[in-house]
């Protein structure tokens, strides 16, 4: 009766997707047991930092700061979640003011990413910055695009006020868009409906 008892337990356990350790439950580091993905960020005033925290409490998954990644870590992701801050505004490249500046230049050409799931956010001020609203985020769609990734999770303009962005495709943004300035209220919903949305759209 004692061991009958464990068994269904082990795979009551099993079914529900979470492991025990001494008595205690943990959340699975990835969405699916058969892929990878993690969540990467660089920041200047702490708030892209902010929204990644909100992205990865959404959809379980660890952040790290692209400064402190490794080539063969972001190679062996199947998915890639990526955001960063606009802070030259106006710039043709290197948008950021962060280490995506570097990395997506120096670093990301080297890379074989070439199939890759990869979904977009951006963190802007979209009243002191109307025309220049997540710029760096439509640098990012960009860069990872052209090395051959799969571009998933673009959400409507609708709820903001800002005036251009080159973070907008076809009337869409190129991924999640946050302000913490002006909408800081609005960034935890939107992210939980971003990684929905992902999870529709077959990204996990």
């Amino acid at each position: 009766m004692k061991l009958s008892s464990f068994c269904l337990l082990l795979a009551a356990s099993g079914a529900s997707g979470f492991a025990f350790n001494n008595g205690q439950a943990s959340r699975p580091s990835f969405t699916s047991l058969s892929m990878s993905a993690g969540i990467y960020y660089s920041t200047s005033t702490g708030n892209t930092e902010t929204v990644a925290g909100y992205i990865a409490e959404a959809s379980g998954l660890s952040t790290d700061d692209i400064a402190d990644a490794s080539n063969d870590e972001i190679q062996g992701h199947d998915a890639l979640i990526v955001g960063a801050p606009t802070w030259h505004t106006g710039a043709d490249e290197q948008r950021s003011g962060t280490s995506w500046d570097d990395w997506l230049y120096d670093t990301l050409p080297n890379l074989d990413l070439d199939g890759k799931k990869v979904a977009v956010f951006g963190v802007g001020d979209q009243e002191s910055y109307s025309d220049n609203f997540c710029d760096a985020a439509g640098e990012l769609y960009d860069l990872f695009e052209t090395k051959g990734c799969k571009m998933f999770g673009l959400t409507s303009t609708d709820g903001y006020s800002h005036s251009e962005s080159k973070a907008e495709v076809d009337g869409k943004f190129v991924g999640l868009m946050c302000d913490e300035d002006n909408q800081y209220d609005m960034s935890e919903d939107r992210a939980k409906a971003w990684i929905a949305q992902l999870k529709e759209e077959g990204f996990f």
